[in-house]
């Protein structure tokens, strides 16, 4: 318990901008910024200008490995530009298409993760949508680090010998 204690004291009198530059917290934005680039490039995907017009949203999960989750409220904040974005949790995925539980509009639920590093400047990211019983995916994603950004350049194909 006096361990603990310890610990504890110690960590809270680090200052705010050592913590910004841990290993640990430098590898979550990393992780932060692969999501993003995925979400963005899955938004262009999705959302064009039919569903866009039918009032469709899309609905974001995360799955570092294990159970999905809602991004939290700073990540959400990063795609705050986006009006059609929702929370997985704010959605219900029924046979004959998910919706908003709130306004019962047209919904796509997103999931991305886990990550699978393949260079410290590439990731293949597992994502899977579900729009309805009949009209879901789970494909892999290439994300790559240009200059100071994350792009997803879209899904891989990957193709055994003929």
């Amino acid at each position: 318990m006096i361990r603990r204690l310890v610990c504890v004291l110690v960590i809270s009198a680090v200052p705010h901008a050592a913590l910004a530059s841990t290993p640990a917290t430098a590898e979550l934005a990393r992780e932060s910024a692969v999501f993003l680039a995925v979400f963005q490039q899955q938004i262009r995907e999705h959302l064009d200008a039919t569903e866009r017009a039918r009032g469709t949203v899309l609905c974001i999960a995360i799955d570092p490995g294990g159970a999905p989750q809602s991004p939290g409220r700073q990540f959400m904040a990063r795609l705050a530009s986006e009006p059609s974005i929702r929370l997985a949790a704010e959605c219900d995925a029924r046979p004959k298409g998910a919706v908003e539980a709130m306004t019962l509009r047209p919904a796509i639920i997103v999931t991305a993760g886990p990550i699978q590093w393949r260079a410290p400047d590439e990731a293949w990211v597992t994502v899977s949508y579900f729009r309805s019983a009949r009209v879901s995916a789970l494909r892999r994603y290439r994300v790559v680090q240009e200059q100071d950004s994350w792009v997803s350049l879209g899904p891989i194909l990957l193709d055994g010998p003929a």
